[in-house]
């Protein structure tokens, strides 16, 4: 396969889910629970709303099916919104919104503490800019969100384009990402791969039509597993298989 474009997810694949999609969701369940939630009930509404956002509280890892780090925003958010509204009848769903938006601000000062690369990330990376292939991002998350994440670790300038679910009318497993970063880069889908760790990021590959490596360094499934034609552990030395 002569590679032009190599899209990467972003959680799971380039940075550890469990280390910021954790950290994320505990600040949002901590501040939606002692806005709204009476004192007494503050700590099984935030372990509640944790577990519902896909924190297992067993492992305090997140769950392979998420929904965080597999959904949409909207989703997260609808699902906070039902556990906090057997709490508090009144809240709307633009005050849980409102919550998840000040956590992003919040965070800002501080996300280089939830953002850990995972193994062989920037040397991959960099060889693939010395072989002048193109690089992106498609996450989930919100662009300037993974754009943040990206900063704190200074890895943005390895890449030409980043695209997250804002973006476009559908996230993932929606091919709609994909077609964004192919038309956006010019790039054709017989010479495009998609790099990720989850069912999504699969099922993402085979609506676009294009060629996908799975990683096991995320949210991986039986389902994933299975159905992974090419798997390696971690981006270490993934170089060789384009």
């Amino acid at each position: 396969m002569d590679t032009e474009l190599v899209i990467f997810d972003k959680d799971g694949t380039l940075i550890d889910v469990h280390y910021y999609w954790g950290g994320m969701v505990e600040l949002r369940a901590k501040l939606l629970s002692k806005k709204y939630v009476k004192f007494q009930y503050q700590e099984k509404a935030t372990y509640e709303l944790m577990s519902n956002m896909g924190i297992s509280l067993e492992t305090n890892k997140i769950k392979p099916m998420g929904p965080v780090g597999i959904k949409p925003r909207e989703y997260i958010i609808n699902t906070a919104y039902q556990v906090v509204k057997q709490y508090f009848d009144a809240i709307t769903i633009e005050q849980v919104s409102s919550v998840f938006k000040e956590i992003d601000v919040n965070s800002q000062t501080h996300l280089a503490q939830l953002v850990k690369p995972l193994p062989g990330v920037e040397e991959l990376l960099a060889t693939l800019k010395q072989q002048k292939i193109k690089i992106a991002i498609a996450t989930t998350d919100l662009t300037s969100r993974a754009k943040l994440a990206m900063d704190s670790i200074g890895l943005t300038h390895y890449f030409d384009c980043i695209a997250g679910s804002d973006l476009v009318d559908e996230a993932k497993p929606s091919a709609d990402l994909v077609n964004y970063l192919c038309d956006k880069m010019a790039c054709e889908k017989s010479k495009t791969l998609v790099v990720g760790d989850s069912i999504v990021d699969l099922r993402m590959a085979e609506s676009a039509q294009v060629d996908f490596i799975g990683v096991k360094t995320g949210l991986y499934s039986p389902e994933f597993l299975e159905h992974s034609q090419t798997l390696i552990d971690d981006l270490t030395g993934m170089e060789e298989l384009i």
